[in-house]
């Protein structure tokens, strides 16, 4: 239930989300007569979206989350798991093309493979599901493996777990799969504006892990406005999704503080 309520409250609530209930209540004003509504909501609609594209808000909202953990100087000798949460994958493309397809978030393997290659000893433990065999699309975990094989990773190494649809199930499902022990050393790879709630639910879950962030999006504000409007509000969207989720999962007791840190 709380997957799909999640779903559902996020459709409306995200930027484009807004902007399209802010059109459906302007365009029910003008049907039923109330012109002053529609004006009102028109013009802050409008405020609101280029303050969006020309302000840096989504840079600010998105650099503390990204800010909060910084790769350790030095790792321990040796590695008992090095885990890799899903969303770099884009898995309706791979299944409509027959070969893995990522996004913007892919640097989640190329550090995971990086590891791999210092850690050969180290097992690869992915999470990540939301696939529709109905429709002919894979797994997350499918699509991982394809392309971490078709980087040179053996299939033996890697550990998968293809059934989470979010990351409180990535750490649930994963916990249950892999059983870690007290003394272990365990890397947690995903992309740094993810960070601070994954190590929320590790903590919660009783499983000490060793944050190793990547896939930067956020910039200082003092540089030069983005050109690319669409890039500009990809990282709002970004940002504004990360913490209404922290508050949901702090507000549910799925973590135990707000904006969990080192």
């Amino acid at each position: 239930m709380f997957y799909f309520l999640s779903k559902l409250i996020w459709f409306f609530i995200q930027p484009l989300g807004l902007v399209l209930l802010a059109l459906l209540l302007a365009t029910a004003g003008l049907l039923f007569r109330s012109r002053r509504l529609a004006r009102r909501l028109v013009i802050a609609l409008t405020l609101a979206f280029v303050a969006a594209c020309v302000l840096p808000i989504g840079d600010l909202m998105i650099l503390p989350l990204e800010n909060r953990f910084q790769k350790p100087d030095r790792l321990p000798a040796t590695l008992d798991g090095i885990i890799v949460l899903g969303g770099a994958e884009e898995t309706a493309m791979s299944g409509l093309r027959g070969e893995p397809s990522l996004n913007n978030s892919a640097e989640r393997l190329f550090a995971a493979l990086d590891l791999a290659r210092r850690f050969p000893d180290a097992p690869v433990v992915f999470s990540g599901g939301l696939g529709d065999p109905w429709n002919g699309i894979p797994p997350q975990s499918d699509i991982f493996r394809d392309a971490m094989m078709m980087a040179g990773l053996p299939e033996q190494r890697m550990i998968l777990e293809g059934q989470a649809r979010n990351t409180d199930e990535n750490v649930l499902l994963l916990k249950q799969l892999v059983q870690p022990q007290a003394g272990q050393h365990w890397v947690l790879v995903t992309s740094a504006y993810h960070m601070p709630r994954s190590v929320g639910l590790f903590a919660k879950a009783g499983w000490k892990v060793v944050p190793w962030p990547v896939d930067y999006f956020g910039r200082p504000p003092a540089l030069l406005p983005r050109s690319n409007l669409v890039e500009q509000m990809a990282i709002l969207n970004i940002a504004q999704h990360e913490w209404i989720g922290l508050l949901a999962y702090w507000a549910t007791g799925r973590i135990d503080t707000l904006f969990p840190g080192p």
